[in-house]
């Protein structure tokens, strides 16, 4: 009687692998798969007890690109975190600076802030404000700026140190708001502009990642699917954001998605059509950063500085 042999079928090691790592996400969603993965990219101390939302896996700033744009400010003294999330560029300011105020409009990621925080043994200087970004910057300015008018030198003569009663109300509301003395060394905001639908899309003309092949991909799609993706003025609260971050300080550091618009970059230094007081009527500065990691371009930072 002849023996009959067992087949065995060999998997291959690509397949494994996948298999592995689909058993091993405790998420529950297959969409967040890829940034469980890249979890020790986003916190190097997650085993030891980091939380984050569902929100929180695709919007929060890898730690390496985190602690390099803290490792600027070393030295600050106070440093206002934008959309704060759960802390992954807050942890890193406040390893660097002295004490660091998060703005988040959501209560729950706060608290998930603050025992990330605890971890890695900053939570007591950071300082959490929960409201919307807009509103709680204006409130910053009204609660600290000193009235103090300060112009260059060929100015001084024709202004005063008074300031009218109007002024002190709605520091907006003249158009010769004169430039204060801020207690803020640094201002940086990251708006929610991620998410598991913004790879694999068509670039426009401009972006960050413009090459050969996208550059061919453009023009032979459809005329309907050749609009920019990523519009800055789709991002929410970012225009508002900035017009108030401007009133409060000289230097910004906005965090934007890899594939926004060279020219739309540029015009967030351009003069404000919206407010015609002194600070908003100047060209400011505008440099732009990018971020890589293992290869990837993962974001651009764009610095905002007043000249």
């Amino acid at each position: 009687m002849r023996s009959q042999k067992k087949k065995v079928f060999r998997l291959a090691p690509t397949y494994l692998l996948r298999r592995h790592r689909a058993k091993s996400n405790p998420l529950g969603d297959p969409a967040l798969l890829k940034y469980w993965n890249r979890r020790y990219e986003l916190f190097e101390r997650f085993d030891q007890g980091i939380q984050l939302d569902k929100e929180s896996w695709f919007g929060v700033t890898p730690e390496s690109i985190a602690r390099y744009q803290a490792s600027a400010l070393a030295g600050c003294d106070l440093v206002v975190d934008v959309f704060c999330g759960v802390g992954g560029n807050t942890i890193q300011f406040a390893q660097k600076c002295g004490v660091v105020i998060g703005i988040e409009n959501n209560h729950s990621r706060m608290l998930l802030l603050q025992q990330n925080a605890q971890i890695y043994g900053v939570v007591h200087k950071v300082m959490l404000v929960c409201g919307d970004a807009p509103i709680v910057l204006r409130a910053l300015r009204r609660e600290t700026s000193t009235k103090v008018p300060y112009q260059p030198m060929e100015e001084q003569n024709d202004l005063t140190s008074n300031v009218s009663e109007a002024e002190e109300t709605n520091p907006n509301s003249s158009p010769r708001c004169r430039r204060e003395r801020s207690i803020f060394d640094f201002v940086f905001m990251s708006p929610p502009w991620g998410g598991p639908g913004y790879t694999g899309v068509v670039l426009p003309p401009g972006s960050g990642s413009w090459n050969t092949r996208k550059r061919r991909q453009w023009f032979q799609s459809a005329e309907e699917a050749v609009e920019p993706t990523k519009n800055l003025e789709e991002i929410p609260l970012l225009s508002a954001t900035l017009q108030a971050a401007s009133h409060l300080c000289w230097r910004i550091l906005v965090y934007l998605p890899r594939n926004a618009s060279i020219g739309q970059i540029i015009q967030l230094g351009w003069p404000s059509t919206v407010c015609n007081c002194y600070l908003c009527c100047q060209q400011r500065e505008v440099t732009i950063e990018e971020y890589v990691v293992r290869g990837r371009r993962i974001a651009i930072g764009v610095h905002v500085e007043a000249q």
